[in-house]
C-alpha cells in the first residue's frame, strides 16, 4: 500500500512541483497566521515579553469591556443601516436602469464609479467636503442661504451655522455621517448586481401578470421581489460581511472617535497602539464568530429555496 502510494506520488511529481508554490504561500500567509492568532487569543502578549497563558480571560474581558461593547453597537448600527438602505436604493436604481434604454451603459458606469474608487481617497475627500470651516457642504449651505437672503431680505438662520458632521457632540451625527458615506460607496455595486438579477427574470412572467390584471406595484411584490431572492441573498451577505469589517472610513474620517469606533478599528488600536496582541486576537475571533452566525442566519432566511429555472 505504501509503495503504491509513493509510486503514484513519484509519477505525478511534476504536477506537485507546479502547485507547491501556491500551497507554500497559502500555508505561510494564511494557515499559519490563522492558527497563530487563535493560539495567541488565549495568551496575554504585548509583543515584547513572553506570552502568558490566560485561558478564556481575553474573551470574557471583551464581553465586559465598555469600549468593545460600544464598538459592537456602532458596528451593528452601521451594518444594519448600510445593508437596508443600500439595498433599497440599489433596487430602485436597478429598476430605473432596467426601464431606460437611452444611455443605460453611461448611467450604469456612473453609478458604479464609487465602488472602484479607493476607500482611502473616498474617506479623505468626504472628510474635506464635510469640514465645518472650509468644506464644500457647509460652503454650499452658506451660498444658498445668502442667495435666498437676497430674495427674502434676510439670511435664514440655518445658513448662518457651521455644521459639524464629523465632530458633533451628539455621537449619532458622526456615526450616521460615516454610514451615509459608506452607503454612497456601495450603492453602485449593489445596483449593478440587482440589475443583472432583474434582467434574468423572463419577460413572459410580467406579460402573464399584466394579463391577470396585476398593477405595476403588484408585479413588483409578486414577481420581481420573489425572483430577486437569490440576488438579495448575495447582496445582503456581501454587504453584511464588508460592513462588519469596516475600518478605513472611521479611522480616516473620525480618528480615535468613540462615536464611530468599529470592531476592527478597536481591534487595530488594541493591537498596534496598546500592544495587547492576545486581546486583539480574541476580538478578531469574536468578530469571526459573529460573521459566521449572521451569514448562516441570512442563509436560513433569504438563502432558502432560491433556485429557480428561468425556462419554466
Amino acid at each position: 500500500m505504501t509503495s503504491t502510494l509513493w509510486r503514484e506520488i513519484a509519477r505525478k511529481r511534476n504536477a506537485y512541483l507546479f502547485i507547491a508554490p501556491f500551497y507554500i504561500i497559502f500555508i505561510v500567509f494564511m494557515v499559519y497566521p490563522i492558527g497563530y492568532s487563535l493560539w495567541l487569543s488565549f495568551y496575554n502578549y504585548n509583543g515584547i515579553m513572553a506570552p502568558q497563558f490566560v485561558g478564556w480571560r481575553n474573551y470574557l474581558h471583551a464581553l465586559q469591556d465598555e469600549g468593545f461593547r460600544r464598538a459592537l453597537a456602532n458596528t451593528a448600527v452601521f451594518t444594519v443601516l448600510t445593508v437596508v438602505c443600500s439595498s433599497v436604493i440599489a433596487i430602485f436604481l436597478a429598476l430605473f436602469l432596467n426601464q431606460v434604454r437611452f444611455l443605460r451603459q453611461f448611467y450604469r458606469g456612473l453609478f458604479f464609479v464609487p465602488a472602484i474608487v479607493s476607500l482611502v481617497v473616498v474617506s479623505l475627500v468626504w472628510k474635506l467636503m464635510l469640514n465645518s470651516e472650509v468644506g464644500l457642504v457647509n460652503e454650499t449651505v452658506r451660498v444658498v442661504g445668502r442667495w435666498i437672503g437676497r430674495l427674502l431680505g434676510s439670511t435664514p438662520a440655518w445658513a448662518q451655522h457651521k455644521y459639524h458632521f464629523l465632530d458633533h457632540p451628539n455621537p449619532w451625527v458622526p456615526l450616521l455621517t460615516v454610514t451615509f458615506v459608506n452607503i454612497w460607496g456601495v450603492v453602485g455595486y449593489n445596483t449593478v448586481i440587482y440589475l443583472a438579477g432583474l434582467q434574468s427574470i423572463p419577460a413572459h412572467l410580467y406579460e402573464a401578470a399584466r394579463m391577470d390584471g396585476a398593477s405595476p406595484i403588484q408585479q413588483f411584490f409578486r414577481v420581481t421581489l420573489p425572483l430577486l431572492r437569490p440576488t438579495m441573498f448575495f447582496v445582503f451577505l456581501t454587504t453584511t460581511i464588508d460592513s462588519l469589517q469596516v475600518f478605513v472610513l472611521p479611522s480616516l474620517m473620525t480618528p480615535n472617535s468613540e462615536a464611530t469606533m468599529s470592531i476592527v478599528y478597536y481591534l487595530f488600536r488594541n493591537a498596534f497602539e496598546f500592544y495587547r496582541m492576545g486581546y486583539a486576537s480574541a476580538i478578531a475571533y469574536i468578530l469571526f464568530a459573529l460573521t459566521v452566525t449572521l451569514s448562516l442566519a441570512l442563509r436560513g432566511t433569504l438563502g432558502r429555496n432560491t433556485r429557480w429555472d428561468p425556462e419554466e
